[in-house]
C-alpha cells in the first residue's frame, strides 16, 4: 500500500512514441490548456489543463510541487465553482495516504475540477509497474487572503490508494495573474522501496461532469455550475499559461502554452 501511495502521488505512464517527437526532445515538460469548443468571450467555460513530462530526461528525484499559472483576466475565483468549503485536518496532508472513500466527507459543492493521472512505480528490483488514478480538485477555506485547495488522487488499478495534497490559489507575475500551486510531500519509506516518475496529470477545471446541489422552493435540485469566466476582450497574443514542476533535489522545470482566443462575444448572461 505504501508503494501504491507513492505511485498515485505523481501519476505517470511509460513514454510513448510521441515522447520522442522533436518538441519533446527540446523540453521534457509539455503543457496544453484548452477552453470548451464553443467557448465565447464574456461567457463561462471549462479549462482543460494537460501536463506531460518525460521521466527519462528529468531528475529521478520525487516530484514535490506543481504550479500552474494563468492570466489575471480569467475569472477563476469569481466563477460559479467552489461554493462550499472542503476542510481537511493537517494530519491528512502529513500522512498523504487516506482510508476514506469518495469525497472523504467534503461537500459536493466544493468540487472545482475532475481529471486523471498516470503513474509508474520503479521498484528497486528494476520492475516498472504503471498505475492509473482519478483526480478531484476541491476548494478549501480562505487563509491569509488566499483560497486553499484540496487535491484528492484516487488510485484505480492495479494497486489503488487514496491520497490528499494541499494547494493554494496564489498571485503570479505578468503576463500571468494567478496560480494554482500544489505541494506533494514525500511519502515515508517510499525512497527505500521504489521511485516514482510523473508523465501526465490532467485536470478539467469547471468540468461538465460537475454537479452541485441547492435548495429551491423547499426542494433540493441538482445543477451544473458555471465555469471559469472569460473576459469580454482577448489578450493581444492569446491566453498565456505556464506550468512549473519542482523535484525533491531542488531541480525545477517549466513549460509554457498559449491558448487562442474565442472569436465571438457572449450575449448578456451567457454561460452563467
Amino acid at each position: 500500500m505504501v508503494i501504491a501511495a507513492g505511485v498515485l502521488a505523481l501519476g505517470w505512464a511509460p513514454p510513448t512514441a510521441s515522447a520522442a517527437a522533436p518538441h519533446a526532445a527540446r523540453n521534457p515538460v509539455r503543457l496544453s490548456a484548452r477552453f470548451d469548443r464553443d467557448a465565447v468571450l464574456g461567457g463561462a467555460t471549462a479549462l482543460d489543463v494537460d501536463l506531460r513530462l518525460d521521466p527519462v530526461r528529468l531528475p529521478s528525484a520525487q516530484l514535490v510541487g506543481v504550479r500552474f499559472e494563468y492570466p489575471a483576466s480569467l475569472g477563476l475565483i469569481s466563477s460559479g465553482l467552489g461554493l462550499a468549503v472542503c476542510r481537511r485536518p493537517a494530519s491528512d496532508f502529513a500522512q498523504v495516504l487516506l482510508s476514506a472513500t469518495g469525497l472523504a466527507g467534503c461537500p459536493v459543492n466544493s468540487v472545482m475540477g475532475y481529471g486523471m493521472a498516470r503513474a509508474i512505480i520503479r521498484l528497486n528490483s528494476g520492475q516498472a509497474i504503471p498505475e492509473y488514478a482519478t483526480v478531484t480538485l476541491l476548494s478549501g477555506p480562505i487563509e491569509h487572503g488566499h483560497l486553499d485547495l484540496v487535491v484528492f488522487v484516487d488510485g484505480q488499478r492495479p494497486f489503488g490508494a487514496k491520497l490528499a495534497f494541499a494547494g493554494q490559489v496564489l498571485g503570479a507575475p505578468p503576463p500571468f495573474g494567478g496560480a494554482l500551486s500544489v505541494t506533494m510531500p514525500q511519502i515515508p519509506r517510499i525512497q527505500q522501496l521504489a521511485t516514482v516518475s510523473l508523465v501526465e496529470l490532467r485536470v478539467v477545471i469547471g468540468s461538465h461532469a460537475i454537479r452541485y446541489r441547492e435548495r429551491r422552493r423547499g426542494r433540493v435540485v441538482t445543477y451544473r455550475p458555471s465555469g471559469i469566466e472569460l473576459p469580454a476582450a482577448c489578450p493581444r497574443r492569446g491566453f498565456p499559461f505556464r506550468a512549473q514542476v519542482t523535484f525533491a533535489d531542488g531541480t525545477r522545470r517549466d513549460a509554457r502554452s498559449t491558448t487562442a482566443c474565442p472569436s465571438a462575444v457572449a450575449p448578456p448572461g451567457a454561460g452563467r
